[in-house]
């Protein structure tokens, strides 16, 4: 009995094998051929005609190189790029995974079992670039961008100093640098990734600048999203309702205007040459609910972050301005003159894209895939930002636990600011006990 399960399971892999490969060795470029056919992009007689097809096996990619038939440009067939991508997805895939073999139970079901295997079925997800150099090349690469990637260390290994994780496009990594762009807007509806991106941020610069780093941050959901970093020696200020972001941003303020007049009497023309390594990095969640201030808080507010913007850059502060409801007057006018890059999760709305992106996108994101997001800055890429979980967060904070809170203001102090140390710009901080309890 098993001599005939067996003979007949080892029938059907080969079986299944031949037809495995056999429907799947699809001919891209005749499809590709076709729907240029379909689509009209041909002149008289001449069609389009392949001249060169080359696999690149390190990025896993196929380019195809095409000559254009007279009378046709690059633009029409721009025009048809999601004609082409949709037809080179129009169909799954057969994907026998090696690793299901391992779990197979010699039983009277055995060739059931292998027959699921043979006949599984996964869809394309295939990415297609488009470039015109007087031939058209297209490179259809054979994965399009992960639902989903978890942060890892080997993420952290990518990113050094100033550096942070943005995300995976279809064939390449995404980081930021604070260093080149001090200020980045961030935006995105509740649930797509704005908040784990800030994490993801905080615990990479605590994790690769821990000596040089200061952190303010100005939660105006409570402060829970931060919590967990609270007692870490590089936070500096945890503001959570108006009146903790009003001391924070004056107390930023007069920091500002210290090193202004410590730069010019140095003759430093910024923190590069002052040779500071400490950074001031300065974040601000829903940035949305300043508007819901009184009208006297909404507008000094408004103005000290502002003025941050417009001046904190070559004093060594960064800036980060996010909100899950960008409208034109959420955001500060020097903030958004003054900012070179953006990234822009999912929004409900054109119009609310328009006010991060200046352009519509972020809108048509996929729905239900938390950390897919447009990065923009000198060039556009839609990326899927890494996932960070707590227990990682906590694994990477926790050397750097060392103050004991006893107060909830948390506000530095800046009368009591001391031991000031010109040739590195670092101070002694002194954190004020409001008399609250935890």
């Amino acid at each position: 009995m098993l001599f005939e399960i067996l003979t007949s399971s080892i029938m059907l892999c080969l079986a299944g094998a031949g037809h495995y490969y056999k429907t799947n060795s699809i001919n891209e470029t005749k499809k590709i051929l076709l729907i240029a056919d379909r689509v009209g992009l041909y002149k008289d007689d001449e069609k389009l005609r392949i001249y060169r097809r080359t696999r690149n096996k390190e990025f896993n990619y196929t380019e195809y190189v095409f000559k254009v038939p007279y009378g046709l440009g690059f633009e029409d067939f721009q025009k048809a790029y999601s004609v082409f991508k949709d037809g080179l997805n129009n169909k799954s895939k057969r994907q026998i995974e090696l690793q299901r073999f391992k779990g197979l139970k010699f039983d009277k079901t055995l060739s059931k079992q292998i027959k699921d295997i043979l006949d599984y079925r996964m869809d394309l997800k295939k990415e297609l670039e488009m470039e015109y150099d007087g031939m058209l090349r297209m490179r259809v690469f054979d994965h399009g961008i992960a639902d989903r990637v978890d942060y890892d260390k080997s993420i952290l290994k990518r990113v050094k100093n100033w550096e942070v994780p943005i995300g995976f496009t279809h064939k390449e990594f995404i980081k930021h640098d604070f260093e080149k762009m001090p200020i980045l807007l961030v935006a995105g509806m509740t649930r797509y990734g704005k908040t784990v991106f800030l994490k993801n941020v905080v615990t990479t610069l605590i994790h690769n600048e821990p000596d040089n780093l200061s952190l303010s941050l100005v939660d105006l959901k409570g402060g829970l999203s931060f919590a967990r970093y609270r007692n870490c020696k590089q936070v500096k200020s945890l503001a959570k309702n108006a009146n903790e972001t009003l001391e924070t941003l004056e107390a930023l303020e007069k920091e500002l205007i210290r090193r202004q007049e410590l730069f010019l009497r140095n003759g430093w023309e910024d923190i590069k040459e002052a040779n500071w390594k400490e950074r001031h990095v300065v974040i601000v969640d829903e940035g949305a609910e300043i508007t819901g201030f009184d009208s006297v808080q909404r507008d000094r507010a408004q103005y000290l972050v502002g003025e941050i913007a417009r001046i904190g850059a070559g004093l060594g502060f960064r800036l980060i301005f996010c909100t899950q409801y960008p409208l034109a007057s959420v955001f500060p006018s020097q903030v958004k003159a003054n900012t070179s890059a953006a990234l822009c999760f999912k929004l409900k709305t054109a119009t609310q894209s328009g006010v991060v992106l200046d352009k519509n996108g972020a809108e048509d994101l996929p729905v239900g895939i938390p950390g897919r997001g447009i990065y923009q800055s000198d060039q556009e890429r839609i990326v899927q930002s890494p996932y960070i979980d707590n227990s990682f967060i906590d694994t990477i904070i926790k050397p750097h636990i060392t103050i004991n809170f006893k107060s909830r203001s948390e506000i530095i102090d800046e009368s009591k600011t001391t031991g000031e140390d010109e040739s590195t710009g670092k101070y002694i901080t002194i954190f004020e006990d409001a008399g609250l309890s935890n």
